[in-house]
């Protein structure tokens, strides 16, 4: 079940704009091999919460509950709550439908909408989804010409992405 989970933690250039503690009180749960009960059941009331306040990174970030944070696998209970997310411009959400519509188990297997959602993660500089099309393009995968020129420039994009990450806020 822990292979469903993608990696959670620092995939956008920019950190994302959070409008509570979901997050916040989620991220440790994820790194942890075992987390404790108390710990998610708190951090599953607080991203409850924000998601009905109409936080679609809460409402992605309760997906992962349902597919096995915690142990519960539910995935027809978090495949409606992603697509919602993804749609609303979370680009974690959006590059967790592109990876399982690319080679996942939960998706039917289509290169096309593939990737369109590795173009929309992309567009919310989403770290691995511009790998993931740099690769694209320079090996022809997902249904692409091979183009040097675009996987190079996206390449570049996740040097940036990169460097951001590492650079000291100020």
């Amino acid at each position: 079940m822990r292979a469903i989970l993608p990696t959670f933690c620092a995939l956008t250039c920019a950190a994302s704009a959070v409008a509570g503690e979901c997050r916040s009180a989620a991220r440790p749960l994820l790194l942890s091999p075992q987390p404790e009960p108390a710990a998610l059941e708190g951090a599953r009331r607080v991203c409850q919460a924000e998601a009905d306040r109409g936080d679609a990174d809460a409402l992605y970030v309760l997906a992962l509950f349902d597919l096995g944070l915690g142990g519960a696998w539910q995935p027809d209970h978090a495949i409606p709550r992603i697509m919602d997310a993804a749609g609303r411009g979370v680009a974690e959400a959006q590059y967790w439908l592109a990876w399982q519509y690319e080679a996942g188990p939960l998706m039917p297997h289509d290169q096309a909408l593939a990737l369109d959602w590795y173009r929309r993660a992309a567009n919310g500089d989403h770290r691995l989804a511009i790998a993931r099309l740099a690769q694209a393009y320079e090996t022809g995968e997902l249904g692409l010409p091979r183009d040097p020129l675009l996987a190079a420039e996206y390449k570049a994009r996740q040097q940036q992405c990169l460097r951001s990450q590492t650079d000291p806020p100020g």
